[in-house]
């Protein structure tokens, strides 16, 4: 399958719509570091090079310019999982774009790259879910960037977690490809004019607000770390008795008598408790490494 034929697998149906009856159009760059989101932004903006300097920023960057009769306003805001960045800050001035939008952006483009599904891509796409609430969903379009002029059809089908989020709604642009720049430029715009017009107004500060609002229940009804390890461990201790017991049983001969029982089921359920432990921290640290 060649690029251009995969370029309309975004399925949303193209209009003639006339841009200079649109009115302004402000849409809000989002996505990880080192995924091409500057560099889209700056191709929509007819200079590749614009958002160049924001690319180690921690600030978002406003620009706009006038394309066929219509105002295009694009916010890039800093990269997700930057080593060294604070992640609640970052996401703080990601928060702030709405504000570089107002009244508000009609499109959020999620950029990533035409890659395989990761578990960094689906912590991005939890990090927009929680920032931005499930309102969100309705005004945002994936757009995956490739520099190859060939996509495997089996890349596609691998980012079904991704794209199943935001159904009918995304794009592969090649950001290497000059020749079919305008080309692509063109058909993205049309498909985004397109969102802009099936969505009410535009997402706002309000939606924003109820988005937080949302998280911080979210956050409270959670169990803390602290009570889900005290509870499994607790569980751990519960099966490592009753395995110990068993054991002790069928060690006796069925005849299991309190000495017998007490010290066969304490050496043996002390070995499985410590056993189980040791792989529940080892799989905290994992998930603790990865996350951070």
């Amino acid at each position: 399958m060649n690029y251009t034929k995969l370029s309309t697998c975004s399925r949303i149906p193209i209009y003639d719509e006339n841009p200079e009856n649109m009115g302004e159009l402000r849409i809000v760059l989002y996505g990880q570091s080192g995924q091409g989101k500057s560099t889209l932004g700056g191709i929509i903006l007819g200079n590749r090079e614009i958002f160049t300097s924001n690319k180690d920023s921690k600030k978002c960057h406003t620009e706009k310019k006038t394309i066929t009769g219509q105002e295009v306003v694009v916010v890039d805001t800093p990269g997700l999982f930057k080593v060294g960045d604070d992640r609640e800050e970052v996401v703080e001035e990601i928060k702030r774009s709405i504000k570089h939008a107002e009244p508000g952006p009609h499109v959020f483009l999620y950029v990533e790259r035409f890659k395989e599904i990761s578990q960094e891509k689906l912590d991005a796409l939890k990090v927009f879910q929680d920032t931005f609430g499930k309102q969100a969903v309705d005004y945002t379009m994936v757009v995956f960037t490739t520099k190859k002029k060939k996509i495997m059809e089996e890349t596609l089908k691998s980012l079904t977690r991704l794209t199943d989020q935001f159904p009918q709604r995304y794009f592969v642009f090649n950001i290497k490809d000059i020749e079919q720049q305008e080309s692509q430029l063109a058909e993205l715009l049309k498909k985004i004019t397109h969102l802009k017009n099936c969505t009410p107004h535009c997402y706002t500060s309000k939606m924003l607000q109820e988005a937080e609002e949302a998280l911080k229940i979210q956050k409270k009804t959670k169990p803390k770390p602290e009570e889900e390890w005290r509870s499994f461990y607790d569980r751990c201790g519960l099966m490592g008795m009753a395995v110990g017991c068993a054991v002790g049983y069928f060690i006796c001969g069925g005849e299991l008598t309190p000495t017998t029982g007490a010290g066969v089921g304490a050496v043996v359920g002390m070995m499985l408790f410590v056993g189980i432990a040791f792989l529940g921290v080892l799989a905290k640290i994992k998930i603790q490494t990865c996350c951070k």
